[in-house]
């Protein structure tokens, strides 16, 4: 579990404030709020997955390996987390397999 938002920046241990996260993502993140989206070099909020509407933000790649940002929060936050690393991407393969991924889409918040 991580904090969206970081404790050291005010953010309580709410389930409103807790999301699941994979370790590597956590490190990444660490208390990071905003990140520079690589298109306009503008910093963009990081996504909030419960505020956000996934499917605004992200696609899968034809293949499902590789997540795509469709908008300056989307790309942002896959380059500042490194969301397309190899060690993912080959997660991704092994579930696609085993017909585990992609995940279905939740509801926006």
């Amino acid at each position: 579990m991580e904090h969206i938002l970081p404790q050291s920046r005010g953010g309580p241990t709410t389930e409103e404030n807790l999301a699941f996260s994979c370790q590597g993502c956590n490190g990444s993140k660490y208390n990071k709020t905003n990140a520079l989206d690589p298109v306009t070099h503008q910093s963009v909020p990081l996504f909030h997955p419960r505020k956000d509407d996934w499917r605004e933000h992200f696609a899968w790649s034809p293949d499902c390996l590789s997540l795509i940002g469709l908008t300056p929060i989307g790309r942002a936050t896959i380059a500042d987390l490194d969301l397309n690393r190899e060690g993912v991407v080959y997660l991704r393969y092994l579930l696609l397999l085993n017909r585990e991924h992609p995940p279905p889409h939740r509801p926006s918040a």
